[in-house]
């Protein structure tokens, strides 16, 4: 198939390309380049192209799609490293909710097949109980508000041409080629730098971290599935805490790691849990998360 793939050159992109690759399909990268790298694609001079575009600029996606003609678009590219959309809303509205629906207004001219947009765990309110899709969604960040409405956007298109469009809420996501200053990719890079004393922040609150090469094979699951329109959970059903982190990285390295808290890490509010849902996905695809939090932190320090 040919796939159009938004925010290719990221983190989340650059594995999700290389799986794609390998089942053979024909990909095109848009991508500004304000996060990802260019480094971070795979070589395939025959089956990937890049376009350097920003999906805000809509002129020129415009060209770039009907050039190419997608039989799937992915749509990845936006701003989401939380602190930085709180301290830029403005900005983060303009690439994550009209960027979206330039891509969308542009699909209404020449339908894709398949749509699939990124969302984001985000989208849910403080709650201490594992999140279901049909859960409430109320967003406590600028950040979560931009991808809830984003996904407003995407069931009114599918609404308005019957095409297909999936929305997969992304838990956190961790693994090579991180692109924003997380708990995960801080923890790696300090102690890569040979450093046992780590300065972090909260260290309490449990996540849902999800490998991000399990998250490619969900994305790829989804789209191989016979869903017409559907959200779904991408994480693991399971939550860790930065301190549970600390313990498996001193298992990996048979080492003591002192820590500091260091209070410019510290966010203003922080829920204490975050955690999904994954029985929907399970029921739809055949996928389920292969890769365990401590196998995943050992294959990154031994990068």
């Amino acid at each position: 198939m040919k796939i159009l793939l938004t925010g290719g050159t990221g983190f989340l992109g650059s594995h999700l390309i290389t799986k794609l690759l390998e089942l053979d399909h024909s990909i095109l990268v848009v991508d500004n380049l304000s996060l990802g790298k260019k480094e971070f694609l795979p070589s395939s001079k025959d089956k990937l192209q890049f376009e350097e575009c920003d999906i805000t600029k809509k002129q020129r996606l415009e060209a770039v799609l009907e050039t190419f003609k997608p039989e799937v678009i992915i749509h990845l590219a936006a701003i989401h490293y939380i602190p930085y959309c709180n301290e830029y809303p403005f900005k983060t509205l303009k690439t994550n909710v009209v960027g979206t629906r330039n891509l969308l207004e542009i699909c209404f001219e020449a339908p894709p097949e398949i749509f699939f947009f990124s969302s984001t765990a985000a989208v849910y309110p403080i709650r201490d109980i594992a999140n279901r899709e049909d859960s409430e969604t109320s967003p406590t960040d600028i950040y979560g508000i931009s991808k809830l409405i984003g996904e407003d956007l995407v069931h009114l298109y599918h609404l308005k041409t019957g095409v297909r469009a999936i929305i997969g809420r992304l838990f956190n996501m961790y693994g090579p080629n991180p692109t924003n200053p997380h708990l995960i990719p801080e923890i790696i890079k300090q102690i890569q730098s040979n450093q046992r004393t780590l300065k972090l922040g909260n260290l309490e609150a449990k996540r849902d971290f999800i490998y991000v090469k399990d998250v490619a094979d969900a994305i790829i699951n989804l789209i191989n599935s016979n869903v017409e329109f559907g959200i779904f959970n991408i994480g693991t059903g399971l939550e860790y805490s930065g301190n549970e982190i600390i313990h498996f990285i001193q298992e990996i390295l048979s080492e003591k790691i002192e820590i500091i808290q260091d209070k410019n890490k510290l966010r203003k509010s922080d829920r204490m849990h975050l955690l999904a849902n994954i029985d929907k996905i399970k029921n739809y695809t055949n996928w389920s998360p292969q890769w365990n939090l401590k196998d995943g932190l050992k294959e990154l320090l031994e990068q």
